[in-house]
């Protein structure tokens, strides 16, 4: 009785362990349909998103000459305020302001004063002083003088001499000539006015050549050299060449730049002083591309550059700006043949997939 009892326990336990397992083993099927399902879901849902539109424009490099840009303003080549050296009224002026002076045309004259009755005196005083050393110098060589006498003669000659040598220059400094030839370009006295040694009488600008200071990087400064051909361009539009006449040896400490001037032939002084101007020193030539300054753009550390497209794959180049003009600017450092993208630069990443427009074409 006991073993049948054992045995029947152990069948009727059997069946149920069957359906445990089958109930297991359905669920997990049904799970991984789910899950592998779910899986293929995504991925297809991934490769049905469309990619990212960006239009570009295929550019074609050309070869222009590279320059230097520097910006200034026309100056006199070299300019002086004329001062009274005596004093005195002024007696006569001659040269208007703006008008054009020749060297050594008289300024204006300022009064003698006592300056003749000066110069009779000391012309007097030096023919005594020369009687006296010529007398006592005979008697030095008859042995009646000593030496030290005759070096005191000796000296006030020397004395009167310079006496009336000021005296002369004085008189000649009460007629104010221009050293050089250039504009009268201010005048401060009239006649009748009182000067002091110091005072300013004129202001002379000489205007030929005229001359544009600039300064140079230590890196611009090894492209070019003096006396070569420089595009000027005015500020009333005046497209003029010069020439690169000077070049600093020695870098200026503050800003370490090097100081230039570029000389303008202006016989006629029809160009003024003053006047805003761009100058290009032209360099080597060299292929770059012109493109719009909009479509330019900036790496993660701060490279400029243009995206592209190769193979429909975005790609940054880092660029150098040859040059700038009003409708764009010239870039160097591109493939002679380069697709660059336009618009939509900005959504996109170096390395990302796009599907590349051409800017002409027409929307769908």
């Amino acid at each position: 009785m006991q073993v049948t009892s054992s045995g029947q326990s152990g069948d009727n336990k059997s069946p149920y362990t069957i359906a445990i397992v089958i109930s297991v083993l359905l669920i997990l099927w049904l799970a991984s349909g789910f899950i592998f399902s779910s899986s293929g879901d995504e991925e297809q849902v991934v490769e049905e998103l469309p990619l990212p539109q960006v239009k570009v424009e295929t550019f074609q490099s050309q070869a222009i000459i590279n320059t230097i840009q520097l910006y200034g303003r026309t100056e006199p080549d070299r300019i002086v305020t004329l001062r009274a050296q005596v004093k005195g009224a002024i007696t006569e002026v001659f040269a208007e302001r703006g008008s054009f002076v020749n060297k050594g045309d008289v300024i204006a004259k300022i009064a003698l004063n006592d300056l003749p009755a000066k110069l009779e005196h000391y012309q007097t005083l030096l023919k005594q002083r020369r009687i006296d050393y010529y007398g006592t110098k005979k008697l030095f060589s008859g042995g009646f003088q000593g030496e030290s006498a005759l070096a005191q003669k000796l000296s006030d000659v020397t004395d009167a001499k310079a006496l009336l040598a000021q005296t002369q220059t004085d008189i000649d400094n009460t007629t104010v000539v221009a050293p050089f030839s250039g504009v009268l370009n201010e005048r401060m006295v009239e006649v009748g006015d009182y000067l002091s040694p110091g005072d300013e009488i004129a202001i002379i600008a000489d205007l030929d050549p005229l001359v544009i200071r600039a300064h140079l990087t230590e890196n611009q400064i090894v492209q070019i050299k003096e006396r070569q051909s420089a595009n000027i361009h005015l500020l009333a539009h005046r497209d003029l060449t010069g020439t690169l006449r000077y070049l600093a040896s020695v870098a200026n400490e503050q800003t370490n730049t090097f100081k230039a001037e570029i000389a303008i032939a202006n016989s006629n002084y029809r160009y003024r002083a003053g006047i805003s101007s761009e100058v290009e020193l032209p360099l080597q030539e060299i292929n770059a591309i012109k493109v719009s300054p909009a479509i330019l753009t900036l790496d993660e550390v701060g490279n400029i550059g243009v995206k592209t497209v190769e193979q429909n794959i975005v790609k940054f180049t880092p660029i150098q700006m040859v040059k700038s003009e009003e409708d764009g600017v010239w870039l160097a450092g591109l493939d002679d043949t380069a697709q660059i993208i336009t618009l939509g630069q900005g959504f996109v990443r170096p390395g990302d997939k796009v599907q590349a427009i051409a800017s002409d074409a027409k929307e769908p």
